[in-house]
């Protein structure tokens, strides 16, 4: 007998990422068909402002001088659609600046300010006030300077409130994090989530549809999880709600990540800074991010995250594949790190101190180049 919701879509069709809206594999041939169309740099190297090449993508890098600069540039995504829905974006700017920041930390480069993006359809004061808000506390906790932005209401353009940036961030010359340096048997220590972040949300609107429930309904399952709190909305009483689950902003790593560059560059780290061997930033892709770090090596994950609650109600209520929720969303490991196996534990005690629930979750190998997973069928041969 079919399932039904109570808006009569069958419940028991296994959903992906595609069949809510979102190919991957297609926007990886996007991006790469407009790389080839761009013409090469008019600044060439030896002059400020000529690129430097870097693998993984994480940034994009430049010279200057005896120091290199490096940029990054997202947005919320899809995740905003939720918060317009419900009105709610005290944690949207939060996640835009989180997007950025944490990718500039994976070639080694503090973060040092940021500009933002808005697009509206029609402006208004109050909503703009609780972007404000939300981008200086997410300045806050990236340790950055808001450097300016930009407001354009443009109806008929868009429909709803949108939000994107940039972040610039440095970091001395020769020191990049590039993952060239990467051996088999190097371990993997992975920093957990927050939740959901900023990726993946055209498949949670999709699974919610299907649930039948409502952003400000009471969650159907414990949403409480080892290691991280769900930032209510102002004056919220009573129980959790599944929106509040949903738009819990995306864990900003610059702290421990960039004390642990710094330190182990000087004197006082857990190693030196040549055991600091590659970071990803886990979005948008899911552990398939950790090919863009190596062209022949393999990473094995053996002891994986605990999964935060909300991921398990969405591949239950989506019947969604243990692979494709991998590929999808984080699965509660928001950053990875490589690191040499003589420092691994050093490391992750320091980790620990400053970030609570970070662990090792694998080893890099020379199986291929390619993602294995302690189940079988989680394997990832391209990005």
């Amino acid at each position: 007998m079919m399932s039904v919701t109570r808006r009569g879509v069958d419940s028991s069709k296994p959903m992906d990422y595609a069949s809510s809206g979102v190919d991957i594999d297609a926007e990886g041939l996007a991006v790469s068909s407009l790389i080839s169309a761009l013409s090469s740099s008019t600044r060439k190297s030896g002059q400020k402002g000529a690129p430097v090449d870097l693998p993984g993508g994480f940034g994009g890098i430049i010279e200057f001088g005896d120091s290199r600069l490096a940029l990054a540039t997202d947005g919320v995504g899809s995740k905003l659609q939720i918060a317009n829905e419900i009105r709610r974006w005290e944690g949207v700017g939060i996640d835009c600046v989180a997007m950025n920041v944490n990718d500039l930390l994976c070639v080694g480069a503090e973060p040092l300010a940021f500009v933002d993006y808005i697009a509206v359809p029609k402006t208004d004061p109050g909503v703009h006030a609780i972007l404000g808000a939300s981008l200086s506390e997410a300045c806050r906790r990236s340790r950055i300077t808001l450097a300016g932005g930009e407001t354009a209401t443009l109806p008929g353009i868009v429909n709803e409130l949108d939000m994107s940036g940039t972040a610039l961030g440095w970091f001395p010359k020769g020191a990049a994090i590039t993952g060239e340096n990467l051996k088999v048997d190097d371990v993997l220590i992975g920093l957990p989530s927050s939740g959901i972040h900023s990726n993946g949300y055209t498949l949670v609107r999709a699974v919610l549809e299907r649930s039948g429930l409502q952003l400000n309904d009471v969650t159907p399952f414990d949403a409480s999880h080892k290691g991280r709190e769900i930032e209510r909305f102002p004056n919220s009483t009573g129980d959790l709600c599944i929106g509040e689950v949903l738009l819990n902003p995306t864990r900003i790593y610059v702290d421990p990540i960039i004390d642990l560059i710094l330190s182990c560059r000087g004197e006082d780290g857990p190693c030196s800074s040549s055991n600091l061997k590659a970071l990803a930033h886990i979005t948008g892709g899911g552990l398939s991010n950790l090919l863009r770090l190596h062209d022949s090596l393999g990473w094995n994950i053996t002891q994986p995250m605990p999964i935060p609650p909300e991921f398990k109600w969405i591949s239950e209520v989506g019947s969604i594949s243990n692979k494709e929720m991998h590929r999808t969303f984080n699965m509660g490991l928001g950053m990875v790190l490589a690191v040499s196996p003589n420092y691994a534990q050093e490391v992750l005690n320091w980790l620990n101190n400053r970030l609570s629930g970070c662990k090792i979750i694998g080893i890099v190998n020379d199986n291929g180049h390619r993602v294995t997973h302690i189940d079988p069928k989680v394997i990832f041969e391209h990005y």
